[in-house]
């Protein structure tokens, strides 16, 4: 099957998306500015960085910072963390009542220590009656649609994610998508596609969304072939590489160094503008990654590690782009 087959706008619920390649939601990544800039290359739909629940109703300026960027693109998905069906429903009813996204995302799939030692995050793929219970709480809380991410399941031994889709089915929920990774596993390791075979004939007309290792054309075929998914979620190979959505959809092929300089620099300013002076620090995960394989990066990454003048990141930037 072409590529111009299988990319096509996706409906999730009421919400239409232009099309059905999302940026993943990464902890520490996909800010505002970097959603901003994703959504202007090609990206038909972002979803926030994990958000607690809790946070939102404390008031936590940091966590509240993180729902409400002026300049989001729209349709958009805050995705909300959690072990409490009630905090949880409570959260996104708040979201809702602002207009803050178009999308609720439960997260059920991160493996960071510190959110699943709480019982949240990929933990509750253990505990699937208390999951159940979440997503049916949230969905009677909202009239937007509600969403689903998962993993296969907490290891090797315990691969539930058949069965854990078919109970987020019960619920409600507009769209689920699975990273193709165990908790154990966290981030490293290749995807292990082969356990998303069919699912998409499980979820039925609700769009299975798949993530893990996709980077290429040819990897968007080929998870589409395993498991007919009709979404495609880039995470990681978006780090450094924000063009990959206009590449995928045939907008950008072949652009020179002078224009990639201008998406970092472009990137930069505006994770300035959103963060202030904390936003050199910020930037450091996207900086190396854009300036990867360029000749001579090994020689200043330890120099840039503290590097806080914007100047000499943007001179530095220039350099590597444009020689």
């Amino acid at each position: 099957m072409l590529l111009n087959d299988l990319i096509h706008p996706l409906t999730i619920g009421s919400v239409v998306l232009p099309n059905n390649l999302i940026l993943a939601p990464m902890a520490g990544v996909t800010d505002g500015a970097f959603r901003s800039l994703c959504s202007s290359l090609g990206a038909g739909f972002c979803v926030s960085e994990l958000v607690s629940a809790k946070g939102i109703l404390m008031g936590s300026r940091q966590t509240l910072g993180m729902i409400d960027f002026p300049f989001q693109k729209r349709p958009f998905a805050i995705q909300l963390f959690g072990e409490s069906p009630e905090v949880l429903g409570e959260a996104a009813a708040y979201i809702e009542e602002r207009n803050l996204c178009d999308v609720i995302d439960i997260n059920m799939g991160c493996p960071v220590s510190k959110i699943v030692k709480n019982g949240a995050g990929c933990a509750l793929m253990k505990t699937p009656k208390t999951a159940k219970k979440i997503l049916e709480t949230v969905v009677r809380k909202v009239r937007i649609p509600v969403s689903m991410k998962c993993r296969l399941g907490w290891n090797e031994s315990n691969i539930n994610v058949v069965d854990f889709v078919k109970m987020a089915m019960d619920t409600g929920v507009k769209a689920i998508t699975v990273h193709a990774r165990t908790r154990d596993a966290g981030y490293s390791g290749l995807a292990q596609w082969k356990y998303l075979e069919n699912l998409q004939d499980v979820c039925g007309k609700i769009p299975l969304i798949g993530n893990g290792d996709i980077a290429t054309p040819e990897d968007i075929a080929k998870i589409h072939e395993i498991s007919g998914c009709q979404g495609f979620m880039i995470g990681r190979g978006s780090i450094g590489r924000p063009w990959i959505f206009s590449e995928m959809i045939g907008e950008s092929k072949g652009l020179d160094s002078k224009e990639k300089f201008g998406f970092f620099r472009r990137h930069f300013v505006e994770t300035l503008m959103e963060h202030g002076a904390a936003g050199v620090l910020l930037f450091r995960v996207h900086l190396f990654a854009y300036l990867k394989g360029h000749p001579g990066v090994a020689a200043i990454r330890k120099q840039l590690c503290f590097e806080s003048n914007p100047a000499v990141i943007l001179s530095v930037g220039k350099q590597f782009f444009e020689g």
